[in-house]
């Protein structure tokens, strides 16, 4: 079967759809406020010392909270979690400039004072490496050294391909 051969952007974004990534929240907080986003744009880039990569959209209140305290914590969806279509609404769906994301939401407060979600599959608490962040317009680029993390051993991290099909099964 030959390719599908795009070119359109918005072609090209769909295509785009068929690399395989997480889906996580990420947390932040700034002036004792606290705010969390869904997050697909994360990769590790080395192993010793730990490090993440994340691609932030500047227009976000957590990208700003980022840029004032250069700390982070990324939890991962657990796809057992019944709740988790939920949670993606509640920190995908509406700003935390005009929600508190967290005034109602179950958290407990990380070592570095970060919302973790409870039942989340794994967590990540990490420092931003400045001289390493890059701007790419839009976004920033983050390199981030993880300073500890959470695991569970049980569950399955969700992958936003699936919670995609998901959704369009959801749809139909």
């Amino acid at each position: 079967m030959p390719f599908n051969v795009v070119t359109d952007p918005k072609e090209l974004n769909q295509a785009l759809f068929q690399i395989t990534h997480g889906l996580y929240v990420l947390t932040a907080a700034s002036d004792g406020r606290l705010n969390g986003q869904c997050l697909d744009a994360l990769m590790q880039v080395t192993s010793r010392p730990p490090r993440i990569a994340i691609a932030v959209n500047k227009r976000t209140l957590t990208h700003e909270m980022i840029v004032s305290t250069g700390l982070l914590t990324v939890n991962v969806l657990d796809r057992e979690d019944h709740g988790c279509p939920e949670v993606i609404q509640h920190f995908g769906f509406q700003s935390g400039r005009t929600v508190e994301k967290f005034a109602q939401f179950p958290h407990e407060l990380g070592k570095n004072g970060l919302p973790i979600l409870p039942d989340a599959k794994a967590f990540y608490e990490c420092s931003v490496i400045p001289k390493l962040t890059l701007d790419l317009d839009t976004h920033t680029l983050f390199i981030a050294s993880v300073d500890c993390a959470g695991t569970r051993e049980t569950g399955e991290p969700l992958t936003y391909n699936e919670y995609r099909k998901r959704i369009k099964k959801r749809r139909e």
